[in-house]
């Protein structure tokens, strides 16, 4: 062999290292790992039952993007959901002023996709909703929204009597119907189990955890059924009314422990 022989094996040879890296990021697929707070917010509000967490992502070997977040909450009676994400929060900052608790400064904007990088680790808020829930409810709005508007049209939707007067119709019953019969939480033992969608392959083993309602909890949460009402016929007044206030709706939460 000649010189220039050997000369092109050394320059073939060293490729040979990187051919094997980019073999091992092709067929390799990453890892996903899942680690939780361990308190959700449980609640029900217009958009219907509500499971709200923090969490992080860590991705070993490789990096992932991931087109979707669900999760199925069980109750000990038989009964399962599947809710998907609905939005994300994310903290960029936290303030402090003087002889106040410190303020976390938070971005959210609406689920697409989360790119989970092997070098670090993502976290974030997310807010779970049940969608058969929206889907109905949509459908019932729809219906008295369009009633009220042909009200408004005839002139029949002016003072705030004739929104409480509108409140009784059949299209607005529906409404408070769906939401009394949509609410899903009892007492009792949940088993919530995560799990994500992603284009690409990777591996995700899932673990289950538990959480418990008593029936205090569930008593509070019912509450919301009426705040979900006044909520619809304050927005109602509101665009009746020109100087309507609208009361201050607080929203009953619980934050089980996670186990």
């Amino acid at each position: 062999m000649n010189i220039t022989s050997w000369v092109a094996i050394i320059g073939a040879a060293a490729w040979v290292p990187q051919i094997f890296t980019w073999a091992y990021r092709f067929f390799t697929k990453p890892k996903i790992t899942l680690y939780l707070h361990s308190t959700p917010e449980i609640g029900y509000t217009c958009f219907g039952p509500i499971f709200n967490i923090n969490l992080a992502l860590m991705s070993e070997r490789k990096d992932i993007t991931l087109n979707n977040f669900s999760v199925n909450i069980k109750h000990e009676n038989g009964a399962s959901y599947n809710f998907d994400w609905d939005g994300l929060s994310e903290s960029i900052s936290e303030i402090q002023a003087p002889s106040e608790l410190p303020t976390s400064v938070r971005k959210s904007y609406l689920p697409l996709v989360v790119r989970v990088f092997h070098s670090g680790v993502a976290q974030a808020l997310v807010r779970y909703q049940y969608k058969p829930f929206k889907q109905k409810f949509n459908e019932a709005f729809k219906d008295a929204f369009n009633e009220f508007q042909r009200l408004r049209t005839a002139s029949q939707m002016n003072t705030e009597q004739d929104v409480d007067d509108f409140t009784k119709t059949k299209e607005t019953s529906k409404i408070l119907s769906l939401i009394d019969s949509e609410f899903i939480w009892v007492a009792g033992k949940y088993t919530v189990t995560f799990d994500f969608q992603s284009p690409s392959k990777f591996s995700y083993t899932k673990s289950k955890y538990t959480f418990s309602l008593s029936q205090e909890d569930i008593n509070e949460l019912r509450k919301n059924i009426d705040n979900i009402m006044l909520d619809i016929t304050q927005l109602a007044k509101a665009s009746v009314l020109k100087d309507y206030k609208a009361k201050q709706i607080l929203w009953i939460w619980r934050n089980p422990e996670l186990r």
